[in-house]
């Protein structure tokens, strides 16, 4: 089920990237609304977020494609990402134990020891959470920005009154 988001996702990015360069266009173009900073904000949150989403669907397909092409098939043992092992750690393999939070995938040793195989995990798991973190700094910076907005009005507004009463 992983392995076909994943394919979804890949089919989203270009998508996604479409957008972003649209949007970035729409930006510099002249005759934009006074509040395009807070919306630019929003939409942008909403785009790191779908891409952390993107990356992390990509990062499950992975593992568990890894996992399935290791339960079945000749050739299926060891698992592919364990194959990289030193080859003395190779000869005491007993199994592999995928993860999918965070993404990983773990080669079991004989011994009881866990070995972290390679693969492109490390990098989607640090990418995902990139973006995620991103998109709560955006979120955050609409809330401030809102803040912001609502004492310059209180200021205003206080100042205009006893401006009227004098």
């Amino acid at each position: 089920m992983f392995v076909l988001l994943m394919y979804a996702a890949v089919l989203a990015i270009p998508l996604w990237a479409i957008a972003v360069v649209v949007k970035l266009i729409s930006v510099a173009v002249p005759g934009r609304r006074p509040d395009w900073g807070r919306d630019l904000l929003r939409w942008s949150a909403g785009m790191a977020a779908m891409a952390a989403v993107m990356v992390y669907v990509i990062g499950l397909g992975s593992v568990q494609w890894d996992a399935s092409e290791a339960e079945s098939g000749a050739g299926s043992a060891p698992a592919d990402p364990c194959r990289s092992l030193p080859p003395g750690t190779l000869d005491r393999l007993a199994g592999h134990e995928p993860s999918y939070f965070p993404l990983g995938f773990d080669c079991l040793l004989d011994g009881g020891r866990v070995v972290a195989a390679d693969g492109p995990y490390t990098s989607l798991n640090a990418l995902a959470a990139a973006f995620a973190f991103a998109a709560v700094l955006l979120l955050l910076a609409v809330g401030f920005l809102d803040e912001y907005r609502a004492r310059a009005e209180t200021k205003t507004g206080r100042s205009g009154d006893s401006e009227a009463r004098a």
